[in-house]
């Protein structure tokens, strides 16, 4: 079966929606991925997405002025969700809190799909070359998004808060409130917005995307082609259990391990039953979860870079 390629006709059909790793961070993953591609990589990255706006035909939510084409398209895949709804399942696995160490999460994935499931698919149609170069352009990057989203610790986490989108926080001093644009009863901050945004963009301090692709290159240039190994599943598992130790465990209210998952955040008053725990985050919390949020961004960097090298040896 062919994967869907995106119609002129959705252009106006796009509607934002929420950034997993926000902006800034999908497009340092991309960023620090490129200055890892043997020169074949480059080529043929070049030869899919060298010219973006040629394969993209969605408004895009993001600023990409200035941006190299990989760290451009990293984007695209929260772009569309609301032209193909049913991708949205693609960008996340919903590992329940405590899931033990090593246990095949795999079992996790519904059977609309979720990020692992679609990394290994999306592979698939890129590394096949019969297929047409918007096909495998799409493919590159839904890629090189979803390798992104599966080192976000709450894309592969949820303890019935919908991967801590339920959960409110005050973050140094921004209180918490209802965010009337939510479809989904969210309040902004919580707990999954502070990792999606609020961190990289601490962790940032002012630096322009491939500025600080290059200061996390330097900074962990001696673990890159360590981390080059591994499946989907193992980045998945191995984010959850960063979840477990640091998103969840670094709080300052210990908050329970919860069964099951929700729809809403307003369903059966679950926002009351976080909002109850009182969380705000400051100072100590980010000293604990900043050299995570940088370690995660790295690592999806140099995976990317080990996929794409292996689609173009």
């Amino acid at each position: 079966m062919r994967p869907w390629i995106l119609p002129v006709a959705a252009l106006v059909l796009a509607a934002r929606t929420a950034w997993p790793w926000g902006c800034d961070g999908h497009e340092v993953v991309a960023a620090l991925a490129e200055r890892h591609l043997h020169p074949s990589a480059a080529r043929g990255v070049a030869t899919l997405i060298g010219n973006p706006s040629a394969v993209i035909f969605v408004d895009r939510m993001c600023p990409v002025t200035g941006l190299s084409p990989l760290a451009n398209v990293s984007t695209w895949a929260d772009d569309v969700r609301t032209v193909v709804p049913t991708t949205g399942p693609w960008h996340f696995l919903d590992i329940p809190r405590g899931t033990p160490a090593g246990s095949d999460v795999t079992r996790f994935c519904p059977a609309e799909g979720c990020v692992t499931s679609a990394i290994a698919q999306q592979l698939k149609v890129l590394q096949d070359t019969s297929g047409t170069t918007q096909e495998r352009a799409n493919a590159l990057m839904y890629l090189v998004h979803f390798v992104g989203d599966v080192h976000q610790p709450l894309h592969c986490s949820t303890n019935r808060d919908r991967g801590g989108n339920c959960v409110p926080v005050d973050f140094f001093g921004k209180q918490t409130r209802l965010d009337p644009r939510s479809r989904h009863g969210d309040w902004r901050p919580n707990l999954h917005s502070v990792w999606d945004t609020d961190l990289v963009r601490t962790a940032m301090a002012g630096a322009s995307v491939v500025r600080y692709a290059e200061v996390l290159d330097g900074r962990f240039a001696d673990r890159i082609s360590s981390w080059q190994h591994g499946t989907p599943g193992d980045w998945a598992r191995e984010s959850n259990q960063i979840a477990d130790e640091v998103v969840y465990g670094k709080l300052t209210t210990p908050l329970p391990i919860e069964s099951g998952d929700v729809h809403r955040c307003d369903e059966g008053q679950i926002a009351e039953h976080w909002r109850e725990f009182d969380e705000r985050l400051g100072q100590p919390y980010a000293d604990a979860a900043l050299p995570v949020v940088e370690q995660q961004l790295a690592k999806a960097g140099a995976r990317l870079a080990m996929m794409l090298n292996d689609v173009w040896p």
